[in-house]
């Protein structure tokens, strides 16, 4: 896990000279509904629609199902979740595709700034074939003085089992609450596909709400 986590400052430096054949706007948004059930143990529902081609196109739709627990007494979180997607074709046919996955997380405060790590063991596919893929994402965030608004900055990898990375991610943004309970998340994200024949460069605005019960 430390040679991993070493390996973020290199993949920053390697990928800015990426080259990439197909470019693409995309917007994607989310709302997600939280409640705890037990001590420190949460489930979650999310639903979430992503549209490509400049996003005049619908590409994906799904509903994601996690339960969280906090270890006692710690700042870890184990989670285990499962998502149904619709994945969609430019001549709107689509595919299912199911995700099964388990977290684990750690969260890390100094002063002001609260940094995070997130492990993710995902297995996903269909009918014609399943795939496992292991994702680490790091968040850093601030929270300004005498406000509720907390600016961020993340960065994820997406790796296969043959120790080859499928994807990177680099977002900005901002955290908001509207109301009590409901909190808002605007972000600007770069995604980039790796050891691929037809690689692409994601440019994503991307919306969020979380409400909790």
């Amino acid at each position: 896990m430390k040679t991993i986590r070493n390996s973020f400052l290199l993949l920053l430096i390697c990928t800015l000279s990426a080259y990439s054949q197909q470019n693409d706007f995309q917007s994607w948004s989310s709302i997600r509904i939280s409640k705890k059930i037990y001590k420190r143990t949460n489930i979650s529902v999310k639903e979430g629609f992503r549209f490509r081609e400049n996003s005049s196109l619908i590409s994906k739709n799904f509903t994601d199902v996690k339960i969280s627990h906090r270890i006692k007494k710690t700042d870890f979180e184990v989670s285990f979740g499962y998502r149904f997607s619709n994945d969609f074709d430019l001549d709107f046919s689509f595919e299912n595709k199911h995700r099964y996955y388990s977290d684990f997380s750690s969260r890390y405060k100094y002063k002001r700034f609260k940094i995070s790590f997130r492990d993710r063991v995902q297995y996903q596919g269909n009918r014609s074939g399943f795939s496992t893929l292991f994702r680490q994402k790091v968040d850093v965030s601030y929270n300004v003085r005498k406000t509720p608004f907390e600016p961020f900055l993340q960065f994820e990898f997406f790796m296969n089992m043959n120790e080859e990375f499928e994807k990177l991610r680099y977002t900005i943004g901002f955290s908001q609450p509207i109301f009590k309970d409901l909190n808002a998340d605007f972000f600007y994200r770069i995604q980039q596909s790796l050891n691929t024949g037809n690689p692409e460069n994601m440019f994503i605005l991307g919306f969020s709400l979380s409400y909790k019960l």
